[in-house]
């Protein structure tokens, strides 16, 4: 059920890639069978009337072509080991694939492979110089394709073709993923836009039921943090008379991450912001971009707190073999940690888990406690990860706009209706969903959603949520229910979800709570520079990486001087940082 359920949280990451777009020797007659599926061409046609009418000044087509045009697929989706038909469909015969068709999009697989061997399929074609007109890539080959002049410049058809929706999708982010992508003001690809950099801001979660027990306070300092650590780890915060608790649980197999265990937080409460890879930008007093771990006084504290608690045994003396999933099912899922950094849905597994084995367990949401004094502050990037292209010979490079404007509008529920979203985002019975779609275009909508459920919530009025919010605000309402008359029961699957949406979305020790003072208080160190960097800097980035990453453990564990990083500041320069940062402040 833990990894079932973690498994929903995450999305998995779209593996379709594109080819050749033209005007189709398909006529209407030649559309691919339904049989097996709902019948969706009714409302696609009335889709299509009701968006766009003709390709002209006044009314242009946002989502299709008044003739029938082909867009060859490279298809990869359909031999995933995760992936599954659902309702009867097929590669040739899906929902998706209607909504094409009725607006004139008529694709035609080139190639199906597996996950495994899709970048190299679409590699060999390119170097063949037969290659898709429309493809993905990870961002990290975005400005080899422009330089190699493989890709067209969608400045123009951007401008002309993105929908409302579209444009919304790409300011998810505040516009940088998008704006990463311009190159001397021309955009060559469009992101696929994964995350809110400022509601992906980490969060300190702790077990309020332990400090409620030993009669402490929320920590508002790493001074206070390491009090509280110790006790979680001597004074037998659970009452069972074990000695099997501790205070602080760490990652450290990957001590920098985007999960749970996230050391990064401690880092940016004295100063030094290390982000989830470990190349981070900021601006240094004169303006001009350094690295976020340049700060060597600030790194050089935190690392001795951690050394110190390492010590005396407040972290785990096996932190070093634990990974994210360790920490979430083994150690806070298990009750035996009570203290851990990491992102809004930190706690709902371990939430859904530990309350099994004790009922009182409480996970709360706190802000990331003061190391210098001031407000801990969280660092904000985005950049784009995934990227879809036009080649530079495509007769239509406004069809990338195009798929995208579908995927948007369809994706995402605050721009359809309940219906159009079970059946184009998929309801894992009758539709199989985005996966089956050629561009993925669902987009963060964590913020909107908090601020409705919350606003539900409190009224007791549902009536304006969409498809998807409806679905957490009735999970929520079980759970809170339950509590109040008395009935929950730990191990019921309705439970467990409703109390793992409430540890993220409601009270005031909620994760958004939390994220929500932050923007209020702009507890943020925006990125000095979002670009995409170089395939040199790219392929340094993971060399970079791993000896900063060591660093951090063989210091906490003792097995380096604290001091030392300073020698490792030379190190880390000379293997590549210094050109990511000279690279950085000449891109800008």
């Amino acid at each position: 059920m833990k990894k079932k359920l973690l498994s929903v949280l995450l999305a998995a990451a779209m593996t379709i890639s594109l080819a050749a777009c033209g005007q189709s020797s398909f006529d209407e007659k030649g559309s691919p069978s339904s049989e097996g599926i709902s019948d969706t061409s009714d409302s696609s046609t009335q889709q299509t009337e009701d968006q766009a009418d003709a390709d002209s000044p006044e009314e242009i087509n946002y989502y299709g072509f008044d003739e029938p045009t082909t867009v060859k697929i490279g298809i990869s989706y359909a031999a995933a080991p995760d992936f599954t038909f659902y309702g009867g469909e097929t590669v040739d015969n899906n929902a998706w694939l209607d909504l094409y068709k009725a607006n004139n999009i008529i694709t035609d697989v080139l190639y199906e492979v597996d996950p495994s061997q899709e970048q190299t399929k679409l590699s060999t074609a390119i170097m063949s110089g037969d290659y898709p007109d429309v493809f993905s890539s990870n961002a990290s080959e975005y400005r080899n394709y422009v330089e190699s002049e493989a890709v067209a410049d969608i400045t123009e058809a951007y401008e002309k073709y993105a929908s409302e929706e579209l444009k919304a999708y790409m300011e998810n982010d505040g516009g940088m993923a998008l704006e990463s992508l311009r190159i001397d003001g021309k955009l060559y690809g469009l992101p696929r836009v994964n995350n809110d950099p400022y509601a992906s801001a980490h969060v300190m979660w702790i077990r309020k039921d332990w400090l409620d027990n030993l009669g402490l306070e929320i920590p508002t300092t790493m001074e206070e943090l390491q009090e509280v650590a110790r006790a979680f780890t001597f004074n037998d915060p659970d009452g069972n008379g074990q000695n099997d608790t501790y205070g602080l649980a760490l990652d450290g197999i990957n001590i920098i991450n985007d999960s749970l265990g996230n050391a990064d937080p401690i880092f940016n409460a004295f100063g030094a912001y290390l982000g989830k890879n470990g190349l981070t930008y900021v601006e240094d007093e004169n303006g001009e971009i350094v690295w976020g771990g340049a700060n060597a006084e600030g790194m050089k504290a935190a690392l001795q707190m951690l050394q110190d608690m390492y010590k005396e045994g407040t972290i785990a003396r096996d932190f070093i073999t634990m990974d994210y999933n360790t920490i979430m099912e083994e150690e806070a899922g298990a009750g035996r940690c009570g203290i851990w950094f990491g992102p809004n849905w930190a706690a709902m597994n371990p939430s859904a888990t530990a309350t099994q084995k004790d009922l009182n367990c409480e996970m709360i949401a706190v802000h990331v406690p003061s190391g210098n004094g001031e407000r801990a502050m969280a660092y904000a990037s985005s950049s784009a990860g995934t990227v879809y292209y036009v080649s530079s010979k495509c007769e239509h490079p406004e069809m990338l706009i195009k798929l995208f404007n579908l995927s948007v509008k369809y994706q995402n529920a605050d721009n359809c209706t309940a219906d159009e979203y079970n059946m184009y985002y998929g309801d894992s019975a009758n539709y199989s969903g985005w996966k089956t779609s050629i561009v993925y275009g669902g987009g963060p909508d964590g913020n909107r959603t908090n601020a409705a459920l919350v606003a539900s919530v409190e009224s007791g009025n549902a009536a304006n949520l969409n498809a998807k919010q409806i679905e957490n605000y009735n999970s929520i309402k079980t759970y809170m229910d339950a509590v109040a008359d008395g009935t929950l029961d730990p191990a019921d699957s309705a439970h467990q979800r409703g109390l793992a949406l409430y540890t993220v979305h409601i009270g005031d020790h909620s994760a958004w709570s939390v994220i929500r003072d932050m923007m209020a208080n702009d507890d943020y160190v925006l990125a000095a520079y979002n670009g995409v960097p170089s395939e040199e800097v790219s392929n340094n980035a993971a060399t970079l990486k791993k000896l900063l990453v060591e660093t951090i453990v063989k210091t906490i564990t003792g097995a380096q001087n604290v001091d030392s990083y300073d020698s490792f500041l030379d190190t880390w320069y000379a293997m590549g940082g210094e050109d990511a940062i000279a690279e950085a402040n000449e891109l800008r």
